[in-house]
């Protein structure tokens, strides 16, 4: 089984990103952008797998890219921050992404706001925000998958 953290919009406030890596203990971690120093002080301390990529607000910052697929336990997923996908307006040219690359998960952030929506063969999943302590936990064992929502 894997134990997926699912990190995004922490805008400097790396002690809860610290406090929750401590709290869950992941394999792997997923940041969907905005606030990548956060992001990387931590994978200076820890040696899990680190998954990254921009968001809105790391222009300056070092490029991991706005989108990555990824491969986890025979699961693909697509991970962006959601910014070019308008996902504040809504989520249909996310899904539409999602479907196009035959993922199993969409993975974003940018909204602050929880998100998992199940449709026919895929999930759409956003942690919330770091910053206010929220944040995502997917456990994924032989293709079955379990997405939960997080406070500190």
């Amino acid at each position: 089984m894997k134990k997926i953290l699912v990190l995004s919009d922490s805008h400097g406030h790396f002690d809860k990103v610290l406090k929750i890596y401590e709290i869950e203990d992941p394999d792997i971690v997923i940041y969907t952008g905005d606030g990548l120093r956060d992001i990387e002080e931590l994978s200076y301390i820890y040696n899990s797998e680190f998954y990254i990529v921009n968001g809105n607000c790391d222009f300056f910052e070092k490029n991991y890219g706005l989108t990555k697929i990824l491969n986890i336990e025979n699961i693909k997923i697509f991970m962006t921050h959601g910014h070019l996908y308008g996902v504040k307006k809504d989520l249909n040219n996310l899904k539409n992404m999602v479907q196009e690359v035959d993922a199993k998960i969409g993975i974003f952030g940018h909204t602050h706001k929880e998100v998992l929506e199940n449709f026919d063969d895929f999930y759409l999943f956003n942690p919330g925000a770091a910053e206010n302590g929220k944040y995502g936990i997917i456990y994924i064992k032989d293709e079955e998958i379990q997405f939960f929502h997080k406070r500190i």
